[in-house]
């Protein structure tokens, strides 16, 4: 188990929110979000945009408008949460929450890895960065 999964679950069972950790194999989950958020930028953009290594560069570039900083934080907890996953790109699994409504973003433990948050049908997503002074994000097309 890496640290990711250990810290974000280890945060879950203090708050008494159940989760599922599962796979994801080079890196389905990653592809997903591109798919779902991504889908309107370019090959030479995302070249441009450094977007394997930082997917959330879409938004802190401004090539898809989204919410940031504490704009991001209210939507994230007012967006109606079934079953989400909590994707960190550093890591082959993923954390996947069946009831999520309980869940708010002070209940998220950054570790300074990129975070990717999304519900279970990817519509929207909530992101933390590894960069202090960028994020979070949170946007729903």
């Amino acid at each position: 188990m890496d640290e990711f999964i250990q810290t974000q679950t280890n945060r879950l069972q203090a708050i008494n929110v159940g989760y599922e950790v599962v796979p994801n194999s080079n890196n389905e989950m990653e592809q997903r979000w591109e798919e779902a958020f991504a889908i309107g930028i370019s090959k030479s953009q995302k070249r441009k945009l450094a977007f394997k290594q930082c997917m959330w560069n879409v938004f802190s570039w401004g090539k898809i408008k989204c919410l940031k900083e504490h704009q991001a934080k209210g939507a994230f907890d007012l967006q109606k949460k079934a079953g989400c996953y909590l994707i960190c790109t550093s890591s082959e699994e993923a954390i996947f929450i069946s009831k999520a409504s309980r869940l708010k973003a002070k209940d998220i433990t950054h570790i300074g890895s990129d975070l990717y948050i999304v519900d279970d049908r990817f519509t929207w997503t909530y992101v933390l960065t590894h960069e202090e002074d960028c994020g979070p994000y949170f946007y729903k097309p």
